[in-house]
């Protein structure tokens, strides 16, 4: 169900009529009511969080930069009516970095993701507005002097999982001055394994048989080429990054057995998965959407774009609206239901891990293994 809006809100949607604005105000409100904050709890790191939350790689550039003008003004609107205690102009200009910061961002450039190298940024300018806030010094930081930030960590209600990888990031950050010699103290003495919060561990959950059954019909009988790509996703079990991404010339042969051809996603490694003739003919149906051939097999909402995220969730919505399951139903749960079909037809676990594209037969590695820089999937 949409997030019911506060009052402030209403008003502030009566004077646009921008689809945008209701679009970005739910999100908002909606990511507030997860972290069970007010508008009088905002704080100027919240906010920041959330526009970070809406820089999201999966979503084109231009929709992104105008959900963060608007979440903006919003707030900004709300600022200008005593709703919330902090002046969001101040926030335009981003937390100037010493040189060491930089100089250890450019270090991660040539190896790491692009996006990756964003999270680092977001989270030495949060860690170094800190220190700034607190007259510290980095160099002679000791553990007595972060005790406070880790407190404020706690009370801010942040996600563990955002919370681990804040604190994974700053420590190798940390470790990076120690080797270069400009750290007295020892960075695992600063930031310990008993400092990671431990995450929630969650188990697969299928759809149920009756749900998945009336889900694949709508989508079969459905005119939106979203719900042919998320049927396609629905025997195959790709993560909604790869099915975005999937090749228009995405099937391979194998003496005569048709493969489709995964490409890099989330673990950088790809796989082929067999296709029975319904999946082909789904990707046939794909192909033949205008334009033609094109970079991508899913075409996206906007003609020649991409498809978003964002698109394929709505559309997923659309269909599953008032299906016969408890739960709430995800893209992710479609991948959760094709593995499950597959354990229920006698296939090996081995067999199952290498159609899904993992490394590792464990679902998510422990806190302390992140910590200490084990690879894995966080999500099964």
């Amino acid at each position: 169900m949409p997030t019911e809006l506060p009052p402030p809100a209403r008003r502030f949607l009566r004077t646009t009529a921008a689809r945008r604005a209701r679009r970005t105000v739910h999100a908002f409100h909606h990511w507030l009511d997860q972290r069970r904050l007010t508008l009088a709890e905002l704080t100027p790191d919240h906010f920041e969080q959330f526009l970070t939350y809406l820089r999201n790689p999966a979503v084109p550039r231009r929709t992104s930069v105008g959900q963060r003008q608007m979440a903006r003004r919003y707030v900004q609107w709300l600022h200008d009516r005593a709703f919330v205690g902090f002046d969001p102009v101040q926030l335009r200009r981003p937390h100037p970095l010493p040189p060491l910061a930089c100089e250890f961002l450019a270090s991660l450039a040539p190896t790491y993701r692009p996006s990756t190298c964003v999270n680092y940024t977001v989270a030495l300018r949060r860690f170094h507005r800190w220190l700034d806030a607190h007259g510290l010094n980095l160099q002679r930081l000791t553990r007595r002097d972060l005790a406070p930030w880790f407190q404020e960590l706690h009370a801010e209600g942040l996600h563990a999982a955002t919370c681990l990888r804040l604190l994974l990031h700053i420590r190798t950050y940390l470790r990076w001055l120690s080797e270069h010699q400009r750290m007295r103290t020892a960075p695992d003495e600063l930031i310990r394994l008993s400092d990671f919060p431990k995450l929630p561990r969650y188990l697969p959950r299928p759809l149920t048989a009756e749900a998945d059954r009336e889900l694949k019909h709508r989508f079969r009988s459905s005119k939106q080429s979203g719900a042919w790509a998320l049927l396609l996703m629905r025997h195959t079990g790709l993560r909604i990054g790869e099915l975005r991404s999937l090749e228009y010339h995405c099937v391979r042969f194998d003496d005569r057995r048709p493969l489709l051809k995964v490409p890099l996603g989330k673990l950088n490694n790809e796989r082929l998965v067999p296709l029975d003739d319904e999946s082909v003919e789904l990707i046939q149906r794909l192909q033949s959407i205008a334009p033609r051939p094109r970079p991508w097999l899913v075409p996206g909402a906007t003609p020649g774009r991409p498809s978003s995220k964002g698109w394929l969730e709505r559309i997923l919505e659309e269909h599953s609206h008032d299906l016969p399951d408890p739960a709430r139903i995800t893209s992710h749960r479609l991948r959760h239901t094709y593995a499950t079909e597959m354990l229920s037809a006698g296939m090996s676990l081995l067999g199952v891990m290498r159609l899904l594209g993992h490394y590792d037969v464990s679902a998510r590695p422990s806190p302390s293994d992140v910590a200490q820089g084990a690879c894995g999937e966080w999500r099964a």
